[in-house]
């Protein structure tokens, strides 16, 4: 990605937002790509280099708490409104109408917001790996963690308490290497024993836990994360977490309508499952697009032989369907 295209701009909410922009050639649309943790705009560098050789528009920002952009350490500003009000701002900053947004990880659950608040400003949808989140105005991460071990035999966001915990940051820090081989795993059914459960995540940090990291991820792409996040710190970026086992995002979602509750319907919408991801399992996304609130929406699902990083190991084969899909529009 050029950085010379990257911009900075102060948004309604009073945060800097950094931001990769490539305008859009012959009238084609504009992607918004929104990245999840840990992460920065980066993530993207496979999709916007394709979408922006082809002539889209191009929108990729750090989100808020990574990267250039503003890192405030108070998860009230992480709630799904905020940052659907800061994504907007962004397009009203560079004078876009409509994009099509495509999130992968948390950045789904921003694009699911942008559905509740802004459906105006989104011609399509696209989620990779987690499928659109419902607004769920009650704080159940408990009664989840219960319901999911009994289904699955494990809880699968178990690591929201450890990273939700105020040592967090500096355990991470200190088994760097170990975290590392954990985001990125090797073996994607690492996942279940030594992420997702309660505790786990903690055990496997300060055990050192090792493997040797996957062919997507590079020794490249290990020293610029090691570097980013040592000098920018998760302080800000675990508000992500913070946000969902607090009180907070409930409260948010009590403010959305019922009757945004769910994407417009002639809005389209793409899901990419990640076939071998222990967490953000296809099965739940799939659970989801098949529900009868979706009955009338026009779905396209595809599946990868990946994991949660299929972005990464598979960036061909998912850009080309995208691109397919939105020619389809």
């Amino acid at each position: 990605m050029d950085p010379t295209l990257y911009k900075d701009t102060t948004l309604s909410r009073g945060f800097n937002y950094h931001y990769y922009y490539s305008p859009a050639k012959d009238s084609k649309s504009t992607i918004l790509f929104c990245h999840g943790f840990p992460s920065t705009s980066r993530d993207w560098r496979f999709s916007a280099t394709y979408f922006q050789e082809k002539g889209y528009g191009v929108l990729v920002p750090d989100m808020l708490g990574y990267g250039g952009t503003a890192k405030p350490v108070d998860p009230a500003f992480y709630v799904g409104s905020g940052h659907a009000r800061d994504m907007v701002d962004i397009l009203d900053a560079e004078k876009l109408d409509k994009v099509i947004a495509v999130g992968h990880d948390w950045g789904c659950r921003v694009v699911s917001r942008l559905a509740a608040w802004f459906p105006e400003r989104i011609a399509a949808y696209a989620f990779l790996a987690i499928p659109y989140a419902v607004p769920n105005p009650v704080n159940d991460y408990e009664e989840y963690l219960k319901i999911s071990k009994a289904k699955y035999g494990y809880e699968l966001f178990g690591f929201f308490e450890f990273l939700s915990a105020g040592d967090a940051e500096r355990v991470v820090f200190d088994h760097l290497d170990a975290f590392c081989a954990i985001i990125y795993p090797n073996n994607p059914d690492a996942w279940a024993t030594n992420l997702a459960p309660l505790g786990a995540l903690r055990r496997t940090l300060t055990s050192d836990y090792s493997a040797p990291r996957p062919a997507y991820w590079t020794e490249e792409d290990k020293r610029i994360f090691k570097e980013t996040f040592r000098e920018h710190g998760l302080k800000a970026p675990l508000c992500w977490y913070k946000v969902q086992t607090s009180d907070f995002s409930a409260q948010d979602d009590a403010n959305v309508p019922k009757s945004a509750y769910f994407p417009p319907a002639s809005s389209p919408i793409f899901f990419g499952a990640a076939r071998y991801d222990r967490i953000c399992l296809p099965s739940i996304g799939l659970d989801v697009f098949n529900a009868d609130a979706f009955k009338d929406h026009k779905v396209t699902m595809k599946e990868y032989d990946g994991d949660h990083w299929m972005i990464f190991s598979h960036a061909d084969q998912i850009n080309r369907d995208l691109e397919a899909w939105i020619i389809g529009l």
